[in-house]
C-alpha cells in the first residue's frame, strides 16, 4: 500500500454551497460536537484558516496535496487529490488521472494526517475518526477525535504543512507553527 501523509486538498472556486448528507445520527466519533455534526458528505475541499492572524481570503490558506499536506504558496504544482469526502467518519481523498483513492488512517499527535491509497477506498477499512461540525456562523469545520481546535500550520523545510497537535522535536519547525481551523468548502 502506498502511504501518503496528507491533510487537505486545495481550495477551489465555490459556485454553490452543497448540503452535507445527514444520517439519522452520526457515529460516536462525532460525540460532543452537537446537533450540527455530520460524518458523511461528498465533494468538498479543505482550507486552513489562521485563527490568530490575517488570512489572504475568507476561507484561509488552501493546502495542496503531495507527500505531505502543503499550502499552495509553498507547493504550487498541480493537484493530485482535488476533492475530499466523508464516509461514515472516514476522510477520503479523490485523485485525478492515475491517482488511486486514498483514505485516512489513524492520525497521531504531532503528525500530519496519513492517507493510504488503494484500488478502492473502503470507508469501513479507514480510520473512522473524522467528523464535521457546522458552527453558528461560517463554514463547517473538520474534526478529528471530536477536536476542531488542534490543527496547526508549521514550516517543514521549505514547505508549510498542517499538523494535528503540533509538538516540539517532531522534525518540523515547531516555533513556526500557528493554529488553524480546517474549513470545509463545498464544491
Amino acid at each position: 500500500m502506498l502511504a501518503l501523509t496528507a491533510l487537505a486538498v486545495a481550495l477551489s472556486t465555490v459556485s454553490t454551497m452543497a448540503t452535507p448528507t445527514k444520517r439519522a445520527s452520526p457515529g460516536p466519533w462525532c460525540d460532543g460536537l452537537g446537533s450540527g455534526a455530520f460524518d458523511t458528505s461528498s465533494s468538498f475541499t479543505l482550507a486552513a484558516y489562521n485563527t490568530t492572524g490575517p488570512n489572504a481570503n475568507s476561507t484561509g490558506a488552501p493546502p495542496r496535496d503531495g507527500q505531505r499536506r502543503r499550502t499552495a504558496a509553498s507547493w504550487p504544482d498541480a493537484l493530485v487529490y482535488p476533492t475530499a469526502s466523508l464516509a461514515n467518519g472516514t476522510l477520503i481523498l479523490s485523485g485525478t488521472g492515475d491517482a488511486l483513492p486514498a483514505q485516512a488512517v489513524a492520525v497521531q499527535e504531532g503528525d500530519s494526517l496519513v492517507f493510504s491509497a488503494s484500488d478502492s477506498a473502503n470507508p469501513s477499512a479507514g480510520a473512522q475518526d473524522y467528523c464535521a461540525v457546522q458552527p453558528e456562523s461560517g463554514l463547517p469545520l473538520l474534526a478529528v477525535y471530536g477536536d476542531t481546535d488542534s490543527f496547526s500550520l508549521c514550516q517543514l523545510a521549505w514547505e508549510n504543512v498542517v499538523f494535528y497537535k503540533a509538538a516540539p522535536d517532531q522534525g518540523y519547525d515547531f516555533d513556526s507553527c500557528y493554529p488553524v481551523k480546517l474549513q470545509i468548502v463545498f464544491q
